[in-house]
């Protein structure tokens, strides 16, 4: 993985233990599974999950029917039973990141073994992240989503090189609220080209062969600190 949603924990436990579980609801049979595939203790003291999670849930899909007499269409819908899927990655106690925005379903399920503990998708700080870096020599801004200007350009996002400086975007940047945001830079010894998103989505391109457990350290060392406060 070298990209995903982050939910921060709130509440200690030091392991993450494989399970699954069957239970009956309405007359359904409904399966989920957390399954670790390797753990990893590493040198900066963390010890790294990696895993994949499924459950299955019941959701409306659009149904059609055409009458064969009239033709008449009537469109509705019916319940399914459907499955969904992430890999995950997770340090204990600390966060755990899904590969997509429809995987934060196992947010419940680690909550689920460990009582008493509770998991929320981060919200991140970028204005606050790009006051610290923009200075940086090196650092080239290449993306910068922004809302809540007041004037003509309300929202949007910009891509190109240094664009917190352009002459014509740049005071429209520095006022707003930071949305999104490409950054490169050096980082853990790579030049590393990245995006970042306020809900809490992150993504590294460069290095494309980044290993799991270093985004992991990534997210845990780098992007926590610029949390928002909730």
């Amino acid at each position: 993985m070298r990209a995903g949603v982050i939910g921060t924990i709130d509440g200690k436990f030091d392991e993450i233990e494989p399970f699954h579980q069957t239970q009956e609801q309405d007359g359904r049979r409904f399966t989920r599974s957390l399954q670790v595939n390797r753990t990893s203790h590493r040198d900066s003291g963390y010890t790294v999950y990696v895993g994949e999670a499924a459950t299955q849930v019941i959701e409306d899909v659009e149904s059609v029917k055409v009458d064969p007499e009239t033709g008449e269409i009537s469109v509705g819908e019916r319940p399914t039973k459907e499955s969904k899927y992430t890999q995950f990655v997770a340090v204990p106690g600390v966060f755990i990141a899904v590969s997509s925005g429809s995987g934060t379903f196992a947010f419940d399920l680690l909550q689920s073994q460990h009582p008493g503990t509770h998991i929320e998708r981060a919200e991140l700080n970028l204005n606050a992240y790009a006051d610290d870096y923009y200075t940086a020599e090196g650092v080239d801004p290449w993306q910068i989503g922004f809302y809540g200007n007041i004037g003509q350009a309300e929202k949007g996002v910009v891509y190109g090189e240094n664009v917190i400086s352009d002459d014509d975007i740049g005071d429209v940047l520095e006022r707003s609220q930071i949305n999104q945001l490409g950054l490169q830079y050096e980082m853990m010894g790579y030049d590393m080209k990245v995006t970042l998103a306020e809900s809490g989505y992150v993504e590294v391109y460069n290095p494309s062969n980044i290993e799991t457990e270093e985004f992991a350290e990534y997210i845990a060392d780098e992007i926590l600190a610029y949390e928002k406060e909730k």
